[in-house]
This record gives C-alpha cells, sequence and structure tokens, in this order.
C-alpha cells in the first residue's frame, strides 16, 4: 500500500529517521511530525542534493505502528539514503522531497517559506554530492590540501599562509597556477560542473547551514569551510586555461560562497540568472530567504499561482509598493517568452549580457506607472532620448569564452574585434568625430567602471586614463601590437570582453553606447522615472512598446536625461561607508576634494520643505513636509510637475 500524507500544522515539519541496516538491503524509514521551535528543536540533518531525474524509479518503506507503506523516490535520493545510511544506528534527516507532499500546493507554499529556519536550525547540513566517480576524491583532497596551506579573512576577502613561519611557501604566488598537475585540475572541473553546483535551491542552504556542514561524495567528507577557502584561492589564482570549463565552474561556485545575508532582490536574481529549478516560479521563491525584500513587500512562496502570476506580482510590488522600476532592467526581449509580456522579466531565460553596475540614470526620482489588469500592460512615464541610427556586432559567434591563463591567443581575438568595431567607427563617425568621441567611445565599452569612480579608488578597477591611452593605440589603423604590448593591454581587453558579451555598439542621436544584441535601427531609447538604467524600446503596430533590454549610453548614466550633466569638478562615485561597510552613492568635486549627498545639479528645496535630519544623512536624505509632518526619502525637487516645470519633455510609453 502506497503512503498518503496527512497535512502538516502550521508550526511543523516532517522529519524521516532511516533504520540501520546492511548495504544491499530495502531502505526502511519513519515519518514524524515535528514542532519547529526555538525551545524544542528536534535534532535532525538536513539534505542538500540535487534531484535529478523526476522518474520515481525506487521504493523506500515507511514503517507505521501498524502496517508498512511504500513510498517511491527518485535515482539520486535513493542512492543518498544508501550511502547515508548506518548499518548500526538510525539516522534523522530532513528531505524536501520526502518530508513535503509536493502534490499539495498549500502544504509546499508552507514550508518553502520554512526553509531558512529548517536548514538554519538543523544539526548539520549534508551537502551530497552524489557517488565518487570521474576522479572525485582527486579533486576533494586537493581542496583540503589548500585549505590547510591557508587561512581567509572574510570580511576583506585575504588570503594569508596558515603557518606564518612557511616563508618559502609559494601558495601565496597569485600569478602562477597552484601546484597541482593537469590531471587534478582536470577532476576539479569535472567535481565542479555536477548538477548540485548548478542547483538553485542550494544557494539557501549552505548558505543558512549555521551549525556547519560538510560536502559528502562517495566515501570522502570535508567540511564546507575547507571547500569555501579552497575555492576563493582558486578563484583568484592563476589557472590553466586549456582545462575544458575550468574557470567557468570554480567562477560558479565562487559566487555560491560568497552569498551575503539581506542583499537586494535584483542583486539575488542577477547572481543566480543560471541556476537551475524544475518549476519556473521557483526562481523568486528559491531566493526570497537571501533578500532583505520579501518580508517588507509580502512576498511569499504560493504555488496557487501561475508563473506568470508570480513573475507579473513581484514587478507590480516593486514598481507600486517599492517605488522602483529596475527591475526593468532584467527584461531581455528574447523568442522563450511564451505568454510572458517584455515589461517582466522571463526569470528562467538567462540574459545574454550581464548587468549594468552604477547605473544611476533616473537620480533620484520615483516611478509613475500604472497597471492596466485586463490587457497586461503598464503605462510608465519617462522621456524619449533619441533612437538608434546605427548598429554594430562586436564579437563574433566564435570568440572564444576567456581563460586565465594561456591568454595571448584569445587577447589576439579580442584585439581583432576591437579593430573591426574602431574601423566601423571611423567610417560611421568620420575620423574627426571619431577622435572627439574617443572617450564616450572608452567609458562605454568598459560600461565606466574604472577606479576613479570609487572613493577611495580601488585596487581592483581600471584606471581610466591607462585604458583610454592603450584603447587609442590599439585602435589606430598603424598600430601592429606585439604580443608584450597585448599582454599589457590584457585587463583592458578582458573588460571590454566581459561588458560587450550578448550585446551590440550602437550609434544613438549624438550618443554612442551598448545594447542588448537584439537591438535594431530604428528602436528607441527611454529613461523611465524610477529606473536605474536606460532602456531600449521597440514601436509596435498599436502604439506600444516592446522592452529590449536595458542599455548604456554614454551621457546619461547618472541622470542628465532630468538634470543635465555635472558641471565643473563633480563626478557622481560610489564611497566607502565604514558604518555599513559597503560602498554608497554620492558625490565627489574632485577640484575641491570634498563630497557630499546631495546631487549638486539639484537647487534649493521648493516652499514648505526641509530636509530632516537622521542617523544615516551621511548616506541618503529624507524630507519633511512641514506642514503635514510627514517624512519621506522622495525627493520633491524631482517629481514630475517639478521636473516639467523645468522643461523637461515627459511622456507615457504603453509597455506591452
Amino acid at each position: 500500500m502506497e503512503h498518503t500524507y496527512t497535512p502538516l500544522k502550521d508550526d511543523c515539519i516532517r522529519i524521516l529517521t532511516v533504520k540501520p541496516g546492511p548495504a544491499e538491503s530495502d531502505i526502511h524509514i519513519i515519518l514524524t511530525d515535528a514542532r519547529l521551535k526555538a525551545e524544542e528543536i528536534p535534532r535532525y540533518e538536513a539534505l542538500s542534493y540535487t534531484w535529478g531525474s523526476l522518474d520515481l524509479a525506487h521504493m523506500v518503506y515507511i514503517d507505521t505502528e501498524s502496517e508498512q507503506l511504500r513510498l517511491p523516490v527518485t535515482e539520486n535520493l535513493y542512492t543518498a539514503l544508501k550511502h547515508l545510511r548506518d548499518t548500526s544506528s538510525p539516522r534523522t534527516l530532513w528531505v524536501d522531497a520526502v518530508c513535503i507532499n509536493q502534490l499539495d500546493n498549500e502544504e509546499r507554499s508552507q514550508q518553502v517559506a520554512k526553509m531558512a529556519d529548517i536548514y538554519k536550525l538543523a544539526a548539520k547540513v549534508i551537502i551530497w554530492l552524489g557517488p565518487e566517480a570521474d576522479d572525485s576524491t582527486t579533486a576533494l583532497k586537493a581542496f583540503k590540501t589548500i585549505a590547510s596551506k591557508i587561512n581567509v579573512d572574510w570580511s576583506h576577502h585575504a588570503i594569508s599562509l596558515a603557518n606564518v613561519e612557511d616563508t618559502d611557501s609559494d601558495w601565496l604566488d597569485m600569478t602562477t597556477r597552484a601546484p597541482f598537475s593537469d590531471t587534478t585540475y582536470f577532476s576539479i572541473a569535472r567535481l565542479l560542473d555536477r548538477p548540485w553546483f548548478s542547483r538553485l535551491w542550494i544557494w539557501q542552504e549552505v548558505f543558512f547551514a549555521h551549525n556547519g556542514a560538510i560536502i559528502v561524495c562517495g566515501d570522502s567528507i570535508m567540511s564546507w569551510a575547507e571547500f569555501c577557502r579552497a575555492i576563493l584561492y582558486l578563484f583568484m589564482r592563476g589557472l590553466p586555461g586549456e582545462i575544458p570549463r575550468l574557470v567557468k565552474t570554480i567562477s560558479q561556485a565562487h559566487e555560491i560562497i560568497v552569498t551575503q545575508d539581506q542583499s537586494p532582490l535584483l542583486d539575488v536574481l542577477r547572481r543566480t540568472k543560471d541556476a537551475q529549478c524544475s518549476d519556473p516560479r521557483d526562481k523568486i521563491y528559491g531566493v526570497l530567504n537571501l533578500t532583505k525584500e520579501s518580508e517588507r513587500l509580502g512576498i511569499r512562496p504560493d504555488y496557487t499561482k501561475t508563473t506568470l502570476e508570480v513573475f507579473r506580482d513581484i514587478m507590480l510590488k516593486k514598481i507600486f509598493e517599492d517605488n522602483n522600476l529596475t527591475l526593468l532592467t532584467s527584461c531581455e526581449l528574447q523568442d522563450e517568452r511564451g505568454d510572458i509580456p517584455s515589461w517582466i522579466p522571463n526569470w528562467p531565460v538567462p540574459k545574454t549580457c550581464k548587468g549594468i553596475w552604477g547605473a544611476r540614470a533616473c537620480s533620484k526620482t520615483v516611478p509613475k506607472a500604472r497597471y492596466n489588469h485586463g490587457d497586461g500592460y503598464i503605462i510608465a512615464t519617462g522621456r524619449r532620448m533619441g533612437a538608434v541610427l546605427k548598429v554594430q556586432q562586436i564579437l563574433t559567434d566564435h570568440t572564444s569564452t576567456l581563460m586565465r591563463t594561456d591568454i595571448l591567443p584569445q587577447l589576439l581575438e579580442l584585439y581583432a574585434a576591437l579593430k573591426r568595431l574602431t574601423s566601423w567607427l571611423r567610417n560611421n563617425l568620420g575620423n574627426d568625430e571619431f577622435v572627439h568621441k574617443l572617450e564616450n567611445i572608452c567609458r562605454s565599452l568598459c560600461c565606466n567602471h574604472f577606479s576613479y569612480l570609487y572613493e577611495p579608488m580601488d585596487g581592483y578597477s581600471l584606471e581610466y586614463q591607462e585604458a583610454l591611452d592603450q584603447l587609442r593605440v590599439l585602435a589606430d589603423p598603424m598600430t601592429e601590437p606585439t604580443d608584450k604590448f597585448l599582454e599589457t593591454c590584457g585587463n583592458f581587453l578582458c573588460s571590454f570582453y566581459f561588458n560587450v558579451i550578448g550585446r551590440s555598439f550602437i550609434l544613438n542621436e549624438g550618443s554612442v553606447g551598448l545594447a542588448p544584441k537584439t537591438v535594431r535601427e530604428g528602436d528607441h531609447i527611454a529613461v523611465f522615472l524610477g529606473c536605474q538604467s536606460p532602456i531600449v524600446l521597440r514601436p509596435n503596430d498599436d502604439g506600444g512598446y516592446l522592452v529590449v533590454g536595458e542599455c548604456y549610453v554614454d551621457g546619461l548614466m547618472c541622470g542628465e536625461a532630468f538634470l543635465g550633466p555635472l558641471t565643473g569638478n563633480w563626478q557622481f562615485v560610489a564611497r566607502y561607508d565604514e558604518s555599513s561597510r559597503c560602498y554608497r552613492n554620492a558625490f565627489m568635486d574632485r577640484g575641491r576634494n570634498v563630497w557630499q549627498v546631495e546631487d549638486p545639479r539639484l537647487g534649493p528645496l521648493p516652499e514648505g520643505f526641509a530636509e530632516e535630519e537622521h542617523s544615516m544623512q551621511h548616506v541618503y536624505s529624507m524630507y519633511r513636509y512641514i506642514e503635514g509632518g510627514n517624512v519621506s526619502v522622495v525627493d520633491p525637487r524631482m517629481m514630475p510637475p517639478v521636473l516639467q516645470a523645468r522643461g523637461v519633455d515627459l511622456q507615457e510609453f504603453r509597455l506591452v
């Protein structure tokens, strides 16, 4: 007889106890309801694994007081339970596929909301990577070797030797590859290419493993802490580029280990964009516990909703409850949209290009929009900033994936791509205009990600003047660069590569920039109130617009559409704030070496408003309406009627 679930109480979870038994015997378990309360936490280990095929190919047996019930499970779970079962003692686990009734949407919604607590309160989190295969034991031994050699200061991601007396060691020589053979590197790449690392749910499962997590692969075991030290080390050190997928898999693992609590929703969604899940709704539900916004906006798992409803609802909550239209930057016009409108991000379909960092095209404006429920469109207010006049593809489909070492052949490819682009620009702009716009072109090719925009300047980003000088030489038709010069330009060419992936270069009316590769001549550029990046729009036949995607347009990235350009020595910078230990938006006058939170282009506050004193006013401003006493972060100088009174030509766009 097959098992049927009985409903759970609101404060309960199910846990399963695996009975001991010899390796080849059937698996017998006991299912128990347990209250998940701080004062009476049940002792269990939480399993983090990948479901794999959803075919229920194996049977486990649930023992009750009166009968034995059958429960079908997947191949991956059956294999995990076989390996984790003890021969002499029972083992109590929490396993999502068994402990949640997957056929009951109401229970799924309730239990998924508890996932952070389930993993946080577990005695241990067991990361099951699967049986030993592809020399996985060698990879884990390499990780343990690295972890034994180094310490990590995670607040600064700084690596030091575990043994301070080991002065002759080359373990801190980050310019060369670690002392492992190609065979070992191949085993590392294959281990990190296992499905567990591409699964969405594991991000929160390991993040909330407050009592520690262990990795189990066949009979090999290592701590998650050791694994994290090893991955950070490999990520920061030179890697052999000829090992297939090594750089990609280590970068993917690095994203997982540096996950931070309470990140903005958009940041979390962007970082997990390539992670996989079987239910598209879980692209949202699987990361809710990692963001500070889910509780504030009242976003909770609800599996009674369709995928469209889930994606639409989160977009509308961000617009109308959070006064933020920046999720629009995650839209990208592609073929795989189904019934999802172009103004709603289709989260299961990865964007072809990465998000643009540090944009503030909308300045301090908030969205002015309305939603038409019947026809499924929104009308958003913004400013049209010209049309796309020319489009040029930058990278060919055959451009190599960039590696860390053995990079010279790839630098030659990137140089050839840059040469084609600059030749096209000279032909379309004319030589004099090309030279005049070289700074705009340089900023566009790197999405203006340079060290001078940090205060204090960081040591990781490109130095702007150096990049500009290198571009000037590389773009010269007479230049025949040597291998040594290309290697000197390596950082600039790598930045160029990562920023132009999935993008085309565009000539706008009076400016230049980058846009998604699906951009066409005749598309419009708009800057919306409340949206951090400019957006490419495509007019349709009935007066509406399709959202093509976010773009970088030099001269539109810092509120110029509404306030005009910054004058004098003022620059928009990311200033490090010691109190919050992160970078915050500010304005810097380089001539006088002074900074302020307020945009220098803004005039005095309108009559009836005053700036409110508060504990974080070194980070952001708040404003009080004197007559009513209401306090808000919304700047009254950036409201639509005030902007229009200043001559800003706002218009409405119907996004479909």
